[in-house]
Formats: C-alpha cells, sequence, structure tokens
C-alpha cells in the first residue's frame, strides 16, 4: 500500500520538461490544457526604443515641393509643444529653406542662431522633417537661458547620462550630443522630447 501511494504522488507531482521557442519551461502536475506547438512565451519586455526616431533623408524633396508650415505643424503636434507658446514659434522663429546651406565653409543640413535680436532656422529642404526642426528649436530655446541657466542644465544633465535610461540609450547610439552642452541639450530633445527628466524641462523654455 505505501508502495502505491508514493507511486501516485510521484505521478502526480512529477516535473514535466516541454520545449518553447525561449528556452525550456518546467511545468509541475499534470498538463490539462497545453499551448499549441507555435506557443512563444514571453520572458522579457520590449526593448527600449527612442520616443523619436530619426527620419530619413528625403531626396525628392526641393526647395518647391517642401511644406514648411505643414512640417512645423507635425513639430509641434508630436513633441507635444503647449498650444500657448504656438504662436511664438510660428511668427517669431524666421525659417528659411536654402541649398545648400554653407556654415563655416562646409556644407550643414540646419542651423540655428540670432541676429538683429530675432532668431533664425535655416534648413536644407531634403532635411526638412519634425526631427531637424525639434533639433534646431531646442537651440533656439536654449538661447532664451540665462548664463546661469545653462550653467544649472550642464550640472543638471551630467549625472542622468549614467541614470537616465533614455539618455544613455541615446548617447549609446548617436555620440554628437558629447560635442558640446549645447548640442547635448539639442540631442535629448529631438530624440527624446516629452520622456525626458522632469527636472530638464525647466531648461527648455516654450517647448514645455
Amino acid at each position: 500500500m505505501c508502495k502505491e501511494i508514493v507511486d501516485f504522488f510521484t505521478k502526480l507531482f512529477q516535473k514535466k520538461e516541454t520545449s518553447s521557442g525561449t528556452g525550456t519551461v518546467v511545468v509541475v502536475g499534470t498538463v490539462t490544457n497545453p499551448q499549441p506547438d507555435n506557443y512563444q512565451l514571453q520572458t522579457s519586455a520590449d526593448p527600449l526604443t527612442l520616443p523619436h526616431p530619426e527620419e530619413p533623408r528625403n531626396d525628392s524633396a526641393t526647395m518647391e515641393n517642401v511644406n514648411v508650415p505643414a512640417v512645423v505643424e507635425k513639430w509641434l503636434t508630436d513633441w507635444q509643444v503647449p498650444a500657448e507658446y504656438w504662436e511664438y514659434w510660428k511668427t517669431q522663429i524666421t525659417i528659411t529653406l536654402k541649398y545648400p546651406l554653407i556654415v563655416g565653409g562646409r556644407e550643414v543640413p540646419a542651423c540655428a542662431y540670432g541676429s538683429g535680436g530675432r532668431r533664425y532656422l535655416e534648413v536644407e529642404p531634403q532635411w526638412l522633417n519634425a526631427g531637424v526642426i525639434a533639433h534646431e528649436q531646442a537651440h533656439n530655446s536654449y538661447a532664451l537661458l540665462t548664463a546661469e541657466q545653462r550653467a544649472q542644465f550642464e550640472e543638471a544633465s551630467a549625472p542622468l547620462m549614467q541614470t537616465d535610461e533614455y539618455i544613455k540609450l541615446l548617447f549609446s547610439k548617436n555620440v554628437y550630443g558629447l560635442s558640446s552642452v549645447v548640442e547635448g541639450h539639442a540631442e535629448v530633445y529631438r530624440y527624446i522630447g516629452e520622456k525626458m527628466p522632469d527636472e530638464l524641462k525647466q531648461f527648455y523654455p516654450k517647448l514645455f
């Protein structure tokens, strides 16, 4: 009788191994509703991705066939710029198409600068997209910071390069933002946008 009892519980709680696409799954007890052969066990979360991936160059774009207001509208919408600042970005920043765009003796996709008390954004038509506009408008936002605020941004952002998952991901893929504080400021906004750490948003006037 003792042997029969032992055999009963041995069969009841025996371990049965089944194979899935992600490895071996150990199942205790009797499988009453087995999964189909093509069942895939979810073992980890989806990999982290940048909130605003880079758009490719559009070689079919020309000075005549691009729509600057529509691209600006897409940037304002996709990067969730508060509606109260839309008029500022639409009227106080002069956006100009140029091809080729030469700065410092070399061709660049886009640039932002100040002159005569006004801010400007120039871009080649092939690079006119919401992400490029976001990057350059971040430069125009940075221009609104005081020297003290710029120093505070540098101090606040430095440790986040080691701790914030999005910032670490960004600079592991794209090191351009490490070339200077101002480029790091623009790249964080361009690729991470509203997902950046809340403590940094105060350093992006009229963007949050």
